[in-house]
């Protein structure tokens, strides 16, 4: 009954049990884990490339923080808004007005 090749003994699996393909029981071993991995491979690749584009978007806001905080930083240090500043709170300071001089010896 395996050597009959009807639709009968590829329905009720009696082809997987002769000996053609008995003997070709590991190459279809071979086949199955290569797919697997294949697979795997494929899903670890795009499981990557997904923190790779968070990584960089993360990247980017950081840049744009910095940025950012650096031109608040350049704006709040210049002397004309530190003396404004400092005439808001009150403070008797003044800017000086005379230019400085070097004293050489």
């Amino acid at each position: 009954m395996a050597d009959k090749h009807d639709i009968q003994s590829w329905l009720n699996g009696d082809f997987l049990r002769s000996e053609k393909i008995r003997a070709q029981y590991p190459l279809i071993g071979l086949i199955v884990g290569l797919v697997f991995l294949y697979i795997l491979t494929g899903y670890q690749s795009v499981k990557q490339q997904h923190h790779l584009t968070d990584s960089k978007k993360e990247m980017l806001d950081a840049k744009f923080r910095y940025m950012t905080i650096s031109a608040e930083l350049t704006n709040t240090t210049r002397q004309s808004q530190v003396t404004d500043s400092l005439h808001v709170k009150g403070s008797m300071l003044q800017e000086n007005t005379t230019p400085t001089t070097k004293i050489l010896k």
